[in-house]
């Protein structure tokens, strides 16, 4: 791979839909008042990126850059960044056409990204680590504050609108935005009973984080079992979908409490999930944060929730490659990975 000089920068381009990818020397970005330059370090893998490559999702123009999450270095930064400098770690979204933005993609040596969508890397986790927290704990945000209106008041600044539903039951408890949503759900509402589907073996890591009761999600009798452990066995209020669970398990509404307000929240994929009548979908998606109260402070206030101890990193992270060249033959990892981030360090 030919290495980033003073002006110049090494990207992995996707030439187009369907084709393949190549690994090419452009000019470095130049920045604009509120963009921070960052050496990366680290690539984190998502299945969003896996989408994009197949189904060429939310790609404003050829060739394009894929990765929404990274970590690295500061380089250099805009006129107008005044909390971070030259030399600071961080982690952060990086675009890569999955916001519709033409700026980042995480698949490069040197990105521009807005200084707004990063935070230092907190002082007690890797890098690494760092380069997995922000999409899952962004989808997570969202998707609880803004699409469910269930208000989380330790993240100050966000709405405080809502309230508690009576039990949540999550989906792909063991994704990373699963995880989050557990953790999350537990630091604002200390008696909530949370339902999770996974994997037995991840059992023990959702507990940690603050589920109540976990449920194999291939067991055959996987709706009975989630409403024998809802409260008093009347089913659950609120479902939180990470996975387009619901997409093939079609009849995981039946969990619902007949009484309740029966809202299901899903993670926007290329995944439809069809739910009854009676039933209220709402659509999950990291880009509310833009339209979310105090959203945009969000990711550099990881820092401080991660130092501190409020939120923890969801899962183990896992490294499945190294370098530009590797990311085309290690992506689709994301597609079977299961109770761990994949990521690629350069």
């Amino acid at each position: 791979m030919t290495s980033t000089t003073t002006e110049t920068t090494a990207q992995l381009q996707y030439i187009e839909k369907g084709g393949a990818f190549k690994i090419v020397q452009v000019p470095k970005p130049t920045l604009a008042p509120g963009e921070v330059l960052i050496r990366q370090r680290v690539a984190a893998l998502n299945l969003v990126d896996v989408k994009q490559r197949d189904l060429g999702l939310m790609i404003p123009s050829w060739p394009t850059v894929l990765g929404i999450e990274g970590a690295g270095v500061v380089e250099a930064v805009g006129s107008e960044v005044r909390d971070l400098q030259p030399g600071d770690e961080v982690a952060g979204l990086e675009g890569g056409g999955a916001h519709d933005v033409a700026w980042g993609g995480a698949f490069q040596e040197c990105v521009a990204v807005p200084a707004t969508l990063l935070a230092k890397k907190p002082k007690n986790i890797s890098l690494v680590e760092a380069a997995s927290l922000p999409v899952g704990f962004i989808t997570a945000v969202c998707g609880i504050v803004y699409s469910l209106k269930i208000p989380l008041p330790f993240l100050h600044g966000l709405s405080t609108k809502g309230e508690a539903p009576s039990s949540v039951l999550v989906l792909g408890g063991s994704s990373v935005t699963g995880a989050a949503v557990i953790q999350l759900l537990r630091k604002a509402y200390p008696a909530l009973p949370i339902l999770a589907t996974s994997s037995p073996k991840h059992n023990a890591r959702l507990y940690d984080l603050g589920a109540t009761s976990v449920v194999d999600y291939k067991s055959p009798s996987v709706v009975t079992d989630i409403k024998a452990a809802s409260p008093g066995a009347a089913g659950v209020d609120v479902i939180f979908d990470c996975v387009s669970a619901g997409a093939s398990q079609t009849d995981i509404s039946d969990v619902f409490d007949s009484a309740g307000s029966k809202r299901y929240a899903a993670v926007v994929t290329s995944v439809t999930v069809p739910v009854p009548e009676g039933v209220t979908k709402l659509d999950v998606g990291g880009w509310n944060i833009v339209d979310l109260q105090g959203g945009m402070q969000l990711i550099s206030s990881l820092t401080k929730l991660v130092e501190e101890g409020t939120y923890r990193v969801p899962l183990p992270v896992r490294v499945v490659g190294h370098g530009l060249e590797e990311l085309p033959k290690v992506l689709d990892e994301v597609k079977t990975v299961s109770g761990e981030k994949v990521v690629v360090t350069l």
